[in-house]
């Protein structure tokens, strides 16, 4: 049985990607899933990455239901070797959770937010790539909305590719301005593109 067309969409931190998933996800025949919230999910409740992360940085990241995302954070912030550390427990556990779901999924298209797609060299791996580009100071106004300041979006900024480069290694690129209308019609784009190329092996309409 032939699986779903793969899309992975990328894009600097707070740029709207999820959004865009979002508005992906609500295509016919399409199924999304994230980086991010995989994560989430090993760090609460997957046991080999828990006694990892455990073995590597200590009891104290540990919390009442698998880690303790705070205090993990306060150990790798501003540690690039632990960062690195941490992401090479993580990457291989997201990779193989992410494949995971793609080979259960019926889906016509599966979406997947993966926010260091290019740096982790997995941009051949899927059939789309996307990447989302924003106006720096719309993305900079976005992040303070988050609570992020600038010291630590430069920390998040100095482990990813710039936005021009994700834009350049991308097959498509999404131009996210902030008005939402704009972004599902690029979005509903996306989705008459995929099924122009790919013809009857996607149900998009």
């Amino acid at each position: 049985m032939k699986g779903p067309v793969t899309v992975a969409v990328t894009g600097p931190f707070a740029s709207g990607k999820s959004t865009l998933v979002r508005f992906l996800g609500e295509l016919p025949g399409a199924e999304t899933a994230s980086a991010d919230e995989i994560v989430h999910h090993l760090l609460k409740n997957d046991s080999q990455a828990i006694a990892r992360i455990v073995e590597r940085f200590g009891e104290d990241v540990r919390g009442e239901s698998g880690i303790d995302r705070t205090a993990l954070g306060r150990r790798v912030f501003g540690d690039a070797g632990a960062l690195r550390d941490l992401e090479g427990i993580l990457h291989p556990l997201v990779r193989r959770e992410t494949d995971r779901c793609i080979e259960a999924s019926d889906a016509g298209v599966f979406v997947v937010e993966i926010p260091l797609l290019f740096e982790t060299e997995r941009g051949e791996d899927f059939d789309y790539t996307v990447a989302v580009v924003v106006p720096e100071k719309r993305r900079r106004t976005w992040a303070g909305e988050r609570g992020v300041d600038e010291a630590a979006l430069r920390a998040i900024e100095e482990r990813q590719f710039s936005e021009e480069e994700k834009a350049r290694r991308a097959d498509l690129v999404v131009q996210n301005d902030g008005d939402l209308d704009k972004l599902r019609e690029q979005a509903e784009e996306i989705g008459r593109v995929i099924s122009r190329e790919r013809g009857q092996d996607v149900d998009l309409r």
